[in-house]
């Protein structure tokens, strides 16, 4: 620690506040809150031991700078919002992928519908849920389809307006169709009073329902339908035997505990709604700094901005009693609700803890290969790559590809991997506009030239400067995004990867480097490659497919209007191409009759 840096922290008030650590480049690479500023970001050079993690944000701090808050919750609060702000690399986190689904009613509808929601807005309607492992999800939503007769369909009846006659599933009698009998709207209504009983943990009335469609199956000899629906009976089972009978049916709890095991750091989130464990899963917090209370309050506070819904109560183990009053404070103050934040000494509210606690050590003890193999894939990677490319770090790597069919529709895709993993909220799509024919030089050109224009003017979405950019293609093709990208005046480092021979061409050599097929290094630069060519091709395909209207108007009695309620029900090609008759049937104006013939006319037209 030099000694400018030394002066700095001693200059530091005993003070609530938020303090920010920046590297070389200025960035910030780590956000922290305290009580007392001093102590707190003394204590960081201190000279004392450290874990690994620690070291590593240490070694990479060249300046801090500091905000002073009134209290200590007004930190936490701070502290939250400069992390979803700045995403530094030591703090937590959370990824995309936990985002659990949940199910929706929307009792605004005229005929309220049974969906699946995995971000859903907070627009007034019933969620139930998270579920929090995917198959449960969809074993409910089965339960619900086999017993009770609602529509399951995407029309927006709200306008007041009935259909002539019900769709083939109400004629069949998977629905109630009140759309097409008004004297059915009280029936439909209270089934679906039915579904909300069910979801809220009253199993009987699907049980009883399940067991006389059984019934009706095993007399008309349709044994295939009949084990179905005993396999949903077993799954009802399933459900009832995670009640926890010492827990009242409204419980709605989030139990929290850490594990922390040779530098794996892990968190387990367990949850219980309506008395049941509906599941848990455990968080690995790869580079995050801090105590473990810091690291547990600054989890929850960044997972609880991801959620739909908050619970009733939260659990947390011992560790967290000086957080406890704060983080409860902190989920009230910004959520507009009362949470009860407890620390259970005894009874079933311990168990929990512990089990949580158990499971949260059971996983990092069993993560511990794969964590290295991560690491190996990313963070060992991005090093070696940094060598090769000869800048000192690569944290942001940005990948491109061209996709077009005989120079039509040229589009390109940008992909970003951020410490070596997809952020696919960064991902942009360009449609070529200067470039005719099929000219992938150019079009990478235009492509680039624009990335970097935008990045200039600071526009939204692209105000982040990538560390590097990967072009699929050999020498040439690199040479070509150099030459665009500094005739902007920029500097970004630029490599290629020839797929032929997986060859690696780098700024100042025309030598190609050759790495092993199981270098990590290379296999990272291929997962970029392919994923930028992966997204590419969908975002032409779907370019393509909405220029593909006109071939159902060739089927005799579609007009415009009824192609445009098909594609506005089923949304894209593939979707359209894998529809069935009955799904075609479901839409306003086309009878059973007409559905078939779009059915076989569409599947004629895929044949030729």
């Amino acid at each position: 620690m030099n000694e400018k840096m030394l002066e700095k922290v001693k200059l530091l008030p005993l003070h609530p506040g938020v303090y920010m650590m920046k590297n070389a480049e200025g960035e910030v690479i780590y956000v922290g809150k305290a009580k007392k500023l001093r102590n707190r970001v003394k204590s960081y050079f201190d000279g004392s031991s450290k874990t690994v993690k620690t070291y590593a944000l240490v070694s990479n701090i060249a300046d801090f700078e500091y905000i002073l808050t009134n209290t200590e919750l007004d930190a936490f609060s701070l502290e939250s919002n400069l992390i979803k702000k700045y995403k530094p690399k030591y703090n937590i986190l959370l990824k995309d992928d936990k985002s659990f689904p949940y199910i929706k009613i929307d009792m605004r509808e005229r005929f309220p519908r049974v969906q699946i929601a995995r971000r859903p807005k907070k627009d007034g309607s019933l969620l139930f849920g998270p579920y929090v492992t995917g198959f449960r999800i969809s074993e409910v939503m089965n339960l619900i389809k086999w017993a009770y007769p609602i529509r399951w369909c995407n029309t927006n009846f709200n306008d007041g307006k009935m259909r002539k006659r019900p769709c083939l599933h109400g004629e069949i009698g998977n629905c109630i169709a009140p759309c097409a009998y008004k004297t059915r709207e009280e029936e439909y209504m209270q089934t679906i009073q039915s579904v909300i009983n069910f979801l809220n943990g009253d199993n009987q009335d699907v049980r009883r329902r399940l067991k006389l469609r059984m019934q009706v199956f095993a007399e008309r000899m349709q044994f295939e339908e009949a084990l179905e629906v005993r396999n949903l009976l077993e799954s009802l089972d399933v459900m009832d035997s995670e009640l926890i009978t010492s827990l009242t049916t409204d419980s709605s709890i989030d139990v929290f505990a850490f594990n922390a095991s040779d530098e794996l750091n892990v968190i387990n989130v367990m949850k219980i709604r309506g008395g049941k464990n509906i599941g848990q899963f455990n968080y690995l917090l790869d580079d995050a700094v801090g105590t473990e209370s810091e690291l547990v309050s600054g989890f929850i506070s960044s997972y609880y901005k991801e959620q739909a819904e908050l619970p009733k109560e939260i659990l947390l183990e011992e560790i967290m009693a000086e957080e406890q009053v704060i983080i409860e404070q902190f989920l009230q103050n910004t959520f507009e609700k009362k949470v009860k934040v407890l620390i259970p000494q005894k009874g079933i509210k311990k168990q929990l803890i512990e089990n949580s606690s158990e499971n949260a050590k059971e996983f990092a003890t069993n993560s511990k290969d794969k964590y290295e193999r991560q690491k190996k894939l990313t963070t060992d990677a991005l090093k070696e790559l940094a060598d090769i490319v000869g800048v000192n770090r690569i944290n942001r790597i940005e990948g491109y590809d061209i996709s077009n069919i005989s120079g039509t529709n040229s589009v390109a895709s940008m992909v970003v991997f951020e410490n070596g993993e997809p952020a696919k909220k960064e991902y942009r799509k360009f449609k070529i506009r200067t470039v005719e024919g099929a000219d992938d030089f150019a079009s990478m050109e235009e492509t680039l030239t624009r990335r970097i224009e935008n990045l200039r003017e600071l526009q939204n979405n692209f105000e982040k400067r990538p560390d590097l950019i990967l072009i699929d293609g050999g020498l040439g093709q690199l040479h070509s995004a150099e030459n665009a990208i500094k005739s902007q005046g920029v500097f970004i480092p630029v490599i290629s990867i020839a797929k032929q021979d997986e060859e690696i061409f780098v700024s100042g050599s025309s030598v190609p480097i050759k790495l092993a097929r199981n270098n990590y290094a290379l296999r990272l630069l291929q997962r970029v490659r392919d994923e930028a060519h992966r997204f590419a091709v969908m975002y032409h395909r779907n370019l393509r497919g909405q220029s593909l209207t006109s071939f159902l108007n060739e089927v005799e009695g579609i007009g415009k209007k009824t192609s445009e309620k098909i594609w506005k029900h089923l949304k894209t090609k593939e979707n359209i191409l894998n529809a069935k008759p009955e799904d075609f049937a479901e839409i306003d104006g086309i009878s059973t009759k007409k559905a078939i013939e779009i059915y076989n006319h569409i599947h004629k037209e895929e044949k030729n």
